[in-house]
């Protein structure tokens, strides 16, 4: 999909802008535009998503010089939900209508469908008022930080739990889990995150019988300047959570210096623990969708993957 500005699309937008789907190799100018804000993004992240869907990412480019001066992502979760996020313009074009455009552009995409987005606090009321995505969840995600991480202070694994990596042997069963938790399938997202070779990822097993079963998985990355990300976080229970953040922030040192978590507010036990480590809140980002509430399992997700490209 591409799209040129017109000095008649009552936008402000200069006609040297170029509205489109981003291409591969600007993911870099895209994570820049988002560190612009003072917002943490990894590359290999936005790389993951955007091979899962492609389709979902747009830009507004100047044609002049080929830079990337607004990105926005609207990526499909099913055949009838989308969730949107990293919205941004470069700081020198803020002002002009270049994000509003962009944001009609990617409004092509939605058609009948359900959208969801994450919203901070400066943002939620012209989400919710204005975007039409007036439906506010009852939950909503706590952003949790800290730049002393004491792992010390959650439980080693007892006898029957043990934390492990993820093989190709391991991988049907830590798919098969999300999707439990989700409801769909993200097969290929969840394949392309546990074995990018960016990060640290575990599962945590428990014999049953003569199979050892998944109880739990995810992911430690270095998606934030000196520091880490745990994204993201599924377990059955606090026990299963707590080994496996453990084992995670013992093996990834930037997580000693500086670690993020994104917790829904809904699950205490998960709140709790991202407490016991160390972290505090920073921020609490609201849920807003186009039509309706998604059935999740919040009771098992202990930090969200992502929140500007998933659900959960």
């Amino acid at each position: 999909m591409t799209e040129r500005a017109s000095d008649g699309d009552g936008a402000g937008c200069d006609t040297w802008l170029e509205f489109r789907n981003m291409r591969l190799d600007e993911v870099y100018q895209v994570v820049d535009i988002w560190k612009e804000q003072d917002l943490a993004q990894g590359t290999n992240n936005v790389k993951n998503f955007y091979e899962v869907d492609p389709e979902g990412f747009f830009v507004a480019v100047d044609t002049r010089t080929g830079e990337v001066v607004a990105t926005c992502a609207c990526v499909r979760q099913t055949p009838s939900l989308l969730f949107i996020g990293q919205y941004a313009v470069r700081k020198k074009l803020q002002g002009r209508g270049v994000g509003r455009r962009l944001w009609k552009v990617m409004e092509n995409r939605w058609g009948d469908c359900n959208v969801g987005i994450g919203a901070v606090p400066k943002y939620f009321p012209m989400y919710r008022d204005k975007a039409g995505l007036s439906h506010v969840e009852t939950w909503a995600t706590i952003i949790y930080r800290a730049s002393t991480v004491t792992p010390e202070r959650l439980p080693t694994p007892s006898d029957d739990l043990r934390v492990v990596p993820i093989d190709e042997t391991l991988m049907p069963q830590v798919i098969a889990y999300d999707t439990f938790l989700h409801g769909y399938d993200r097969g290929k997202m969840i394949r392309l995150t546990m074995s990018d070779g960016e990060g640290i990822s575990r599962a945590v097993v428990q014999r049953q019988g003569s199979h050892d079963v998944v109880c739990g998985f995810g992911k430690i990355n270095s998606n934030i300047p000196q520091g880490a990300v745990a994204s993201p976080i599924y377990a059955r229970d606090r026990e299963v959570a707590a080994v496996l953040l453990r084992d995670l922030v013992k093996n990834k040192p930037e997580a000693r210096v500086r670690l993020a978590m994104f917790v829904p507010d809904c699950n205490r036990d998960a709140c709790s623990l991202a407490e016991d480590l160390g972290l505090t809140e920073y921020m609490r980002v609201a849920r807003c969708y186009r039509k309706e509430s998604v059935s999740l399992r919040l009771e098992l997700v202990y930090s969200q993957h992502d929140l500007n490209f998933c659900i959960a």
